[in-house]
């Protein structure tokens, strides 16, 4: 048949748990779960453009990882706080974002302000 559990759910005007519960009752296995492709706009919680400020920077490390280095001073001292620091205010593109120490994404943030 090839149904997941929500569409026959759907099918009969049931809930999946429904679905789940007969399932159980009559010995019916599940089949293992298919690996799917849940990044950016294929998983249901996608916020597009418009989600927080720490969403966007959340996005970048999850698809960049962790920055542990700097690319404006060079440095990868341990000790030193490394973030994701945006570029040109275009948070929705991960590749705006530049692996900065925290002191130079301060000096950065602070010279894009006096710009204005």
């Amino acid at each position: 048949m090839g149904m997941t559990q929500i569409e026959i759910a759907h099918a009969l005007g049931v809930t999946q748990k429904i679905v789940w519960k007969a399932m159980l009752r009559f010995g019916i296995q599940a089949r293992p779960a298919a690996a799917r492709n849940q990044k950016g706009s294929r998983n249901n919680n996608w916020g597009g453009s418009d989600v927080t400020y720490a969403a966007f920077h959340k996005r970048v490390e999850v698809e960049k990882g962790r920055p542990r280095c700097c690319e404006l001073c060079g440095t990868t001292d341990s000790n030193r706080t490394y973030e994701w620091a945006n570029m040109t205010g275009h948070y929705d593109d991960p590749s705006d974002y530049k692996r900065l120490c925290r002191q130079c994404h301060r000096r950065v943030d602070a010279a894009r302000r006096e710009a204005r």
